[in-house]
Order: structure tokens, then sequence, then C-alpha cells
């Protein structure tokens, strides 16, 4: 039996999470009060949870191996350096699950780093040293007025290397097939928001046309809620907002005007539009449904974050600074923006054709031809 366990309890609309002694039932105080933390932070609630049943995992893999997060702590380099890449392949070959099936590198290290996570929280409290296999590493970007600013984020050089990004993204053509698949300008609508913004799909449904639209300025705002009906919310209590094209907002106007009866009952931008739910907010699942009979018609596998990575790649094509693409899209670490785009692959690629261009022509290649 684990020693471990994880468990949550609810408190008003907020769902707290703790991990507990499973035999004495006595909390585990550094791992509650760093889940607490997470929820002050007002990350995503599926992001605590994840963390939530990471954690037992890895204190029952300290009791096991006779250690708490305090020896751990006071390790030597080399010995701290051998317990994490220990556990890292721990996870890589399935113990997590029980079913010792093996997961993808990147599973691994999300695991560490939750782990991680904990470890800084708990050094930032006051509570532990500085693990000594954090490295930071600094990312550099031009700001808006031509200076060199630089962003830090901490890594460990164990890491399994990365499984290569599979996301897809979707070409203009298959784009243009995806919106002439669509059966209704609620879907167009939303679709196209998503390309145009970077939304993901939870900010999106939680759109309230009262509320989060300035219309004079054609922008889109999100909002922090967690309270909608559809339990879409953005998330980390971001907040931002995002101008429009003209023609999507012509569509947005057309959209409102053909349902205006349906918008007299609610306050959210994107509803059900038939059924006896007619009128009640969208909630994701069923978009994904409308996602799968759209993505038939055209042909296409489609899915919402596909889109995201539209926004974000077209937009470095297009000149944009990755701190600029990050912000647009709320993602919290640049690290994440940097990964999301293959960054060091476009580097690589981008110094490969400069390189070629500088010194065409100087092997005599011709004459072998």
């Amino acid at each position: 039996m684990a020693k471990y366990i994880s468990g949550f309890a609810k408190k008003g609309t907020t769902t707290y999470y703790f991990v507990k002694d499973a035999v004495t039932g006595k909390l585990d105080t550094d791992c509650t009060r760093y889940l607490k933390h997470k929820v002050r932070q007002n990350r995503a609630n599926n992001t605590i949870k994840r963390i939530a049943y990471i954690l037992p995992f890895y204190m029952n893999y300290l009791s096991d191996k006779g250690l708490t997060l305090r020896a751990v702590s006071d390790l030597k380099f080399s010995e701290q350096s051998e317990h994490f890449s220990d556990f890292l392949m721990e996870v890589k070959k399935g113990a997590h699950t029980g079913s010792m099936k093996e997961v993808k590198n990147n599973t691994a290290n999300s695991y560490l780093q939750a782990v991680f996570g904990l470890y800084d929280f708990l050094h930032r409290d006051g509570t532990l040293p500085y693990l000594k296999v954090l490295d930071d590493r600094n990312f550099s970007y031009v700001t808006d007025v031509g200076t060199t600013s630089y962003s830090t984020y901490k890594t460990f050089d164990g890491y399994l290397r990365p499984n290569k990004h599979t996301a897809r993204t979707v070409t203009k053509q298959e784009l243009a097939a995806i919106l002439n698949a669509c059966s209704c300008n609620r879907d167009r609508l939303l679709l196209l928001l998503l390309e145009e913004t970077g939304l993901r799909i939870g900010e999106a449904l939680g759109i309230k046309y009262t509320e989060d639209i300035d219309f004079a300025g054609r922008r889109i705002f999100v909002r922090y809620r967690t309270n909608n009906p559809n339990d879409a919310h953005a998330k980390n209590a971001e907040e931002r907002c995002m101008r429009i094209s003209d023609s999507t907002f012509a569509l947005l106007n057309v959209y409102l005007a053909e349902n205006a009866a349906l918008f007299e009952k609610t306050d959210y931008l994107f509803i059900v539009l038939h059924g006896t739910t007619r009128g009640n907010p969208l909630s994701a699942n069923s978009f994904y449904t409308c996602l799968e009979t759209i993505g038939k018609k055209a042909g296409l596998t489609v899915t919402n974050h596909m889109l995201r990575h539209y926004f974000a790649n077209s937009r470095r094509e297009a000149g944009w600074e990755i701190l600029d693409i990050s912000l647009s899209i709320g993602h919290k670490s640049i690290k994440t923006t940097i990964d999301y785009l293959d960054e060091e692959s476009r580097l690589v690629e981008k110094a490969q054709e400069q390189y070629l261009a500088k010194n065409e022509g100087t092997i005599p290649i011709s004459d072998f031809l």
C-alpha cells in the first residue's frame, strides 16, 4: 500500500488539493502548502490536479529510498543529479502508472518539473536550501525600443531528450476549407477568433458579449472567471485583449443579429443554437463534437490547438518577437513559447541559409556538372 496519497476538498467554488499519509491520515504539510500556493497563484485546476497526482508518487519514491526532501536538498551535487536522474527513469519505465509501460520522455520530464516546483517553493519559503543541480538559463530578446533584455528560467541538465513536438498547424488553404465546412456562423466566428487571437478554447468560450467586447475598438477581452456555467475560464488568471480583423468583426455582428432572440437570455457570446439546451453557453465538449463533424466534411483532422499553433507560427514568420507571441497567447514561461515554435530548429535553419547564401560559389562545383 502506498504511504502517501492525494485528495481534494471544495470550499465554495475553489478546489483545494492535499497530500496525506494513507495510514495515519496526517497531512504532508510541505506538499499541501505547495498545492495551496498554486491555487493562490490562480493556476488552472487541471494543472494543480496533475501536480497533486505527481507529488504522492515522488514522496513514496523518497520513502522507499529512505530519503526526505531535506535529505535530498543536502546531498552533494553529483548525488542530487543521480537521484533525480534515477527518478526520471523510474517514471520513464511506467512505474507511476503501475503498468510498467514505458512513457514518452516529455511525460517523464513533466513529472520532474513538478517535483522541482515543490523544491523551489520550499526554498523560496525558507524551508529548504537551493537545489545544486538547477541552473539558470538566459534567453535574450529585443524590446520595442531596440534594447536587449533577458529572461531567465531554471533547467536541469539531466532531463531526457524531449520528444519532437508533433502538434500540427494548418495551412491557409486548409483553414479556408475548414471555414467552408462550417454549417453556422457561430462555428466560423469561433474558429476565426482562435486563429486571429491565439486564444485557448476555454478563454474563447468564456467571452461575454455584454462585457468582454469593445465594439468601438474591435477588441476582444479575456477575463478570468471561475463561475462560468460551461466551466470555461482563462488559464492562470490571465487577462488580456486582442484586436480582431474588420471581416471577423463584421461576422461577429451578423452572428449576434441572426441569434438576437437567444442573446436576450444570456451574456455569453458562444451558445448552443439548437435543441433543448439552446441559448445555454457552449461547452468545450460540444465544440469538440462540432470540430469532428467539420473535419470529416473538410476531409481534415481538425483541433482547436492547431489554430493556436497557426497563430504563433504565422506571427513568428511575420517577424514578431518571441516575447510578443508569448504574451499574446498567454504562456506563463517564455521557454514554453520557444519549445512551442521549435525555435532552435528555426535558428539553425536560418543560420544555414545565411551561410549557404554567403558561401555560394566558393567551391567550383560547376566543373563537375
